[in-house]
């Protein structure tokens, strides 16, 4: 009663968490999604919580009508106005846009030409981004678990129970060695080419293609987020953050500044009594002082998750396509002898058949997986042998 109470209610020792999934496939669905759920908390709080911007300078407007005119319609900053002295300017970007100051080296490039408005819009809607950042993460799991995995857990469930007892762990092995048996004999009777793709490989070609996606999702976040910036390369922003550190050199504009201006200018338009009316004014952006730091750990992680993901492809690939070298990490794995009846089913079963055994072999005790071994490999090649029509006796394996 009191373990059934435990188990139920927090899971404790003796019971673990049974995952279907490897540590590389945990690192995205689990850490990642994790980070997401923060970063995309801490922006949404911070968003819709306390004032998330401050503008001065408007004579015609009240406060509240200015900042929340400016938050909607775009705040923006001049190109031209970065990588300059910062006695020229207020903040850098921000330039009176009409008549612009001389900026030393500058000072005949901005006379002579048009300057360039940047508006800085990707704020606006950042919560969204990662709350569909986090939901992208988890996506490949919940597919990799409604179509690959979604019996084996139960099964590995069942087996892996340390209060079962001998009795209990022999009972549930000829349990697992019956379901084995099932699965293992329509992998190793189908020949056509739908069946092969379907039945003995399906579920290889499913962990691959979620590892595949993995990546593929890690790209595309690194690239998407890259094209939210105008002003500097978001693919690069951990490494000239850190060239830059502490401070970046005299007359260059940190990137941090020009990916997450903390000072920005605006321009109010509206109909009065001379007709329209427009004016400018500069606004203070208090929450990319969080955002810089929250997008530099989102780079960091980024980097580090895309590279493993790179290295998960090709592990899983290997253990997929190098079938002899998997057969030795299951036996190395279930402290098992090199039993010719083994290796037979595990040639014999496909892609799908070696990834399940070496879920088994990786998430259940030796012992028991040992026994259904013993079960079910035997009573595999008898089946497959007298279905070819031969004597049992014929065969060298029995």
């Amino acid at each position: 009663m009191l373990i059934s109470s435990l188990v139920q209610f927090s899971r404790l020792s003796p019971f673990k968490e049974i995952t279907i999934d490897d540590g590389w496939d945990q690192l995205n669905r689990s850490f990642m999604f994790v980070l997401m759920v923060i970063c995309g908390t801490i922006v949404t709080v911070r968003q819709h919580t306390g004032n998330i911007i401050s503008c001065n300078g408007f004579t015609k407007y009240d406060g509240s009508f200015s900042e929340d005119y400016c938050w909607t319609q775009g705040l923006y900053t001049i190109r031209e106005a970065y990588h300059v002295s910062d006695v020229n300017v207020p903040y850098p970007g921000v330039i009176p846009e009409e008549i612009p100051l001389c900026l030393g080296d500058n000072c005949d490039k901005l006379a002579n030409s048009n300057t360039t408005r940047v508006y800085h819009l990707w704020y606006q809607w950042i919560p969204f981004y990662f709350w569909l950042a986090s939901a992208a993460f988890f996506l490949p799991y919940l597919i990799y678990k409604r179509y690959g995995f979604g019996d084996i857990k139960p099964l590995i469930h069942m087996l892996y129970n340390p209060l079962d007892g001998d009795e209990g762990v022999k009972a549930d092995s000829e349990k697992a060695s019956i379901w084995l048996y099932h699965r293992f004999s329509i992998y190793m009777n189908e020949h056509s080419m739908y069946a092969n793709f379907m039945e003995r490989h399906g579920i290889g070609i499913l962990v691959i293609a979620i590892k595949v996606m993995y990546l593929i999702i890690s790209v595309l976040l690194m690239v998407m987020t890259a094209m939210m910036f105008e002003l500097a390369d978001f693919k690069q922003y951990g490494i000239v953050w850190a060239q830059q550190w502490p401070d970046p050199p005299a007359n260059v504009t940190g990137i941090k500044d020009l990916l997450f201006p903390k000072m920005v200018a605006c321009e109010i338009k509206r109909w009065g009594p001379t007709g329209l009316e427009d004016e400018n004014g500069m606004c203070v952006l208090a929450p990319n002082v969080i955002n810089q730091y929250i997008f530099l750990i989102l780079w960091w992680a980024l980097v580090f998750t895309i590279v493993s993901n790179v290295f998960n492809v090709l592990a899983g690939v290997i253990r997929i396509v190098f079938i002899y070298g998997s057969y030795r990490r299951m036996l190395a794995s279930a402290f098992l002898r090199d039993d010719p009846h083994y290796k037979k089913v595990y040639y014999k079963i496909g892609t799908s058949g070696r990834v399940i055994l070496n879920m088994l072999a990786a998430s259940i005790s030796p012992t028991c997986f040992q026994e259904i071994m013993n079960n079910v490999c035997p009573r595999l090649i008898r089946a497959h042998v007298s279905k070819k029509g031969r004597n049992l006796g014929d065969d060298p394996l029995l």
